[in-house]
């Protein structure tokens, strides 16, 4: 992955193990939040929001990217894995703010 040495990813793919806990900390908080008695809610929360940190997280990474039915390799085109992993991180972002309230 080549990343200019000054960028805000190159400073996040250093930091990378940090990216990946605070996401899945968040998830877990967040999950917390939305409990409401029901594990079910709970693990849907949770797991909805870890399938698309892990694509964030294998980005900075440099592994292959996966979420839904496909994904990129580690050696496909750069700005695409940078595009997947922009939109797996807004969909996390949806994901974390949406109310479950049904």
């Amino acid at each position: 992955m080549c990343k200019p040495p000054n960028s805000v990813v190159a400073a996040l793919s250093k930091y990378r193990h940090g990216v990946g806990v605070a996401l899945l900390a968040a998830a877990l908080i967040n999950g917390y939040f939305q409990f409401n008695g029901s594990w079910g809610r709970f693990f849907t929360v949770l797991a909805v929001q870890l399938w698309f940190a892990q694509g964030v997280y294998c980005y900075f990474c440099g592994a292959s990217i996966s979420i839904a039915p496909g994904g990129l390799g580690r050696d496909a085109d750069p700005e695409w894995r940078a595009a997947l992993a922009a939109f797996a991180f807004f969909l996390y972002a949806v994901f974390f703010f949406l109310d479950y309230q049904y």
